[in-house]
């Protein structure tokens, strides 16, 4: 492994299943308040699964934002091989993939950047409720600001510091989805 490029800050997760699509909102909200320079790359990384491999091994860290099956709204910080145990990581069916299989994947071929997971949990509702659509609900909206707190201090801890684009935005501004998709 020779990564080349210093930080990835990627969002994963289907958005078409409400709040199980919050990484993914979180880095469309950062991309449009901050710039990062050269010194981060700020992506969506929806339900690609495998095919992020080849990207992230091109990075020396990466801060994967995604949701977990955990109590609504609960910011977590871990990882690979730290998961909290009260949570379900890689356990959200709509993923056509699963997040650590990925990462020990990377690992077993020696490509696996340093990671740090940054998440936030939810319980999906169109798993109780049938419901699929693309808006958060008020229990992780109204979280988005502490989870952007987490991201943005895993980023300064990296040493890259944003320059603030839009102060009025925040992050509990609601996306569209041609906003996010297109």
């Amino acid at each position: 492994m020779n990564p080349s490029r210093p930080l990835l800050v990627i969002g994963v997760g289907n958005v078409f299943y409400g709040d199980e699509g919050a990484g993914v909102h979180l880095v469309h909200y950062l991309r449009s308040k901050y710039d990062f320079g050269d010194g981060a790359d700020v992506m969506d990384g929806g339900t690609l699964g495998w095919g992020l491999l080849n990207l992230l091994a091109e990075y020396q860290h990466v801060v994967l934002v995604d949701a977990v099956a955990a109590p609504p709204g609960k910011v977590y910080r871990f990882g690979r091989d730290d998961v909290p145990a009260e949570i379900g990581y890689g356990k959200l069916s709509s993923h056509e993939w699963e997040v650590p299989d990925l990462l020990t994947a990377m690992d077993l071929y020696g490509d696996l950047p340093d990671v740090t997971i940054v998440a936030i949990g939810v319980e999906p509702l169109e798993f109780s409720t049938g419901h699929v659509g693309v808006v958060l609900s008020d229990t992780v909206r109204g979280r988005m600001a502490a989870l952007e707190r987490v991201v943005l201090r895993e980023i300064t801890r990296l040493g890259v510091v944003p320059r603030v684009l839009d102060a009025d935005l925040r992050p509990d501004t609601v996306f569209s989805a041609e906003d996010i998709v297109l």
